[in-house]
């Protein structure tokens, strides 16, 4: 069976149009990736904030108080939906006492899909990260 010229061109044509498609996945894809690894590392400078305002802080409930507030000073509660979740524990140190103890923070935040593509997307991700910092023991 013969394939006339004429065919050959309207097949181009849709091989292209398949080609286009698969190339505007790409680019969504690849940009959801890297929306999801700036989303990341907000939370992580996020983290480190407050895990280190807490690690100034006098005592375990300033330090708590510290670690909240530099989480919510963090620009991190425009990504979230809702408001980013921040957990905060200590262990004293050698000595037992807070100079010298390890504070954690963990924040978790919750971003919508459709935020990371730019368009509609069902579905979230939850990036959760946490930071440890050793309490200064020379500060009054």
């Amino acid at each position: 069976m013969a394939v006339s010229h004429r065919d050959a061109g309207f097949v181009g044509a849709i091989e292209v149009v398949y080609l286009t498609i698969a190339a505007l996945v790409m680019v969504v894809f690849l940009g959801y990736l890297g929306r999801l690894s700036a989303a990341g590392v907000q939370v992580t400078n996020a983290a480190q904030d407050g895990a280190r305002a807490a690690s100034i802080a006098a005592t375990p409930d300033e330090a708590q108080a510290a670690a909240a507030a530099a989480v919510e000073r963090s620009g991190l509660p425009g990504r979230c939906q809702g408001s980013p979740s921040t957990a905060f524990s200590w262990m004293p140190s050698e000595l037992g006492t807070w100079r010298g103890a390890l504070v954690t923070v963990t924040v978790s935040c919750t971003v919508a899909n459709q935020s990371l593509t730019g368009v509609w997307t069902p579905g979230q991700r939850t990036v959760s990260v946490t930071d440890s910092q050793v309490v200064d023991r020379f500060r009054r």
